[in-house]
Formats: C-alpha cells, sequence, structure tokens
C-alpha cells in the first residue's frame, strides 16, 4: 500500500472515530430508517394483495419498500457527512489540513472512506431487519450486495452535495436544514412508496431527473421479480450523471476552503 493510500485510511479511521464519539447521531440516521420500515410496511402490506402489486412479482409491500429505507439510510448518512466537515471548520482543523503537507485529494479520500464505511454498515443493519421481519432477495446473496454497493454509490455523491452546501455556508444550521430539505424530497419524488406507474403523470416526469429514483428502483427489482441489467445500467448512468455535476463542485469549494 503507497503512503497516500495508507494516509487515506488514517483519514477515514479518524473520521470514523469521531462519529463513534457521537452516538447520538449515528443512531438517529439509523433508527429513523428502521422506524420507517417496520411502520410503513406494516401500515401497507395489504397492497401486496392488490392487482397492482402482485402483477410486479412481489410478495410483500416489505420487499417492495425495503431498497427505499437502505438508501434513506444513506441519505442520513449523507447529511451527517456535510455535518463533520463543518465541525472540521468550527474546530480549526480545516485549517490544519491546508497548512500540512498531505493533499487535498488524500484529505477527502478519508471523507469518502468513513462516509462509504458508515453507509454501508447501516444499509447491512437496515437489510437484516428486513430480512428478520420476512423480506427476501430473488437473486440471494448477489442481489444484496448488489443493492448495498448502489445505496453507497448514491450516498457518496449525496455526500458531495451535503459537503458542498456546508463549505459554502460554513454553518451547522444551514446544513443541516438545507440537507433535509433537498434530501426528503429526493425519496418522496420517486418509487419509494408506491410503484412510479400508479402515481401522477407530474411526478413521474419528475421522478426522471432523480437519481435516488433509479436505485430505488433498481433495488426494488433486486427484492421482486429479480434482478434486470437494464435497470441496473440506468441507475449507474444517473449516479454518474450526478456525480459529474456535484462531485467537481464540492471539490472546488474544498480547494477554496483550504487556501
Amino acid at each position: 500500500m503507497g503512503r497516500g493510500a495508507q494516509l487515506v485510511v488514517i483519514l477515514g479511521g479518524r473520521n470514523l472515530a469521531k462519529s463513534v464519539r457521537t452516538p447520538m447521531l449515528i443512531t438517529v440516521s439509523l433508527l429513523q430508517p428502521i422506524i420507517w420500515l417496520v411502520l410503513f410496511s406494516q401500515t401497507f402490506r395489504d397492497l401486496a394483495n392488490s392487482a397492482q402489486f402482485s402483477s410486479r412479482g412481489y410478495d410483500s409491500y416489505l420487499e417492495f419498500f425495503t431498497p427505499s429505507m437502505i438508501v434513506l439510510s444513506a441519505l442520513f448518512s449523507a447529511l451527517q457527512s456535510g455535518m463533520a466537515t463543518v465541525t472540521d471548520i468550527d474546530t480549526g482543523m480545516m485549517d490544519k489540513f491546508a497548512s500540512s503537507p498531505i493533499r487535498r485529494a488524500t484529505v477527502l479520500g478519508g471523507r469518502a472512506v468513513a462516509d462509504a464505511a458508515t453507509m454501508l454498515t447501516q444499509g447491512v443493519i437496515v437489510l437484516l431487519v428486513a430480512l428478520a421481519m420476512g423480506a427476501r432477495f430473488r437473486d440471494g446473496l448477489p442481489g444484496a450486495l448488489l443493492l448495498l454497493g448502489l445505496s453507497t454509490m448514491f450516498g457518496l455523491v449525496w455526500a458531495s452535495l451535503s459537503n458542498l452546501i456546508a463549505l459554502r455556508t460554513r454553518n451547522s444550521e444551514l446544513t443541516m436544514v438545507l440537507g433535509l430539505f433537498f434530501t426528503l424530497p429526493v425519496l418522496f419524488l420517486s418509487s419509494a412508496f408506491f410503484p412510479l406507474s400508479l402515481q401522477p403523470e407530474w411526478l413521474q416526469k419528475v421522478a426522471v431527473a432523480n437519481p435516488a429514483s433509479y436505485v430505488i428502483s433498481a433495488g426494488q427489482q433486486l427484492m421482486g421479480p429479480g434482478n434486470s441489467w437494464t435497470q441496473d445500467a440506468r441507475a449507474v448512468v444517473a449516479l454518474g450523471a450526478a456525480a459529474v455535476l456535484l462531485v467537481p463542485a464540492a471539490v472546488m469549494a474544498f480547494r477554496r476552503a483550504t487556501r
């Protein structure tokens, strides 16, 4: 392992240690998707008996809804990434990074490693809860790994937006408010709760520009009718398009903050 990679791992460990020292943030971001998973899967469970759901290959509403909550856990972790950046600014750590010989890309890599580890771990926990409640994957372990991979990739892209807001505002309250302002609509303007074909036409059009919708739809295919490589490809393309817009913007904001 090269020195650059070692530094990325070290900084990633440092960021993870910070998160562990504030367990309330992790607990809240993990509990909310689990609570929603339990409540909504029971509230809407009879929908699985309708022709609209059964014709799509879902055995239960729980299977349809689980990918949405895994993505939601990634969204909340992404929001925490921006909050951690504000903390580094307030404590002067960002100034230390600017004056150190560590490359900026290494600092960003450490942040990404910590975020990915957090998102993946929380996604696994949400998935295990869903499996304990009776959810099953048509494609078994490969399907579960693919869903976790797509949701983690989406979370990292969304963390770019969270960090962009944090670096621009340098304010924890604004980062939280703006982060939630963008986060929850992304979930609701998708197939998270109902198939898009059952939703209003205007919402279907909005969902076309929503990367979360593609990731959630791919996950729903994995847990219901079975994997669709076409849907997987659409999810990857949507994530790539979002990354092209958000990642460079976040990197530029970070360079300005560490001049």
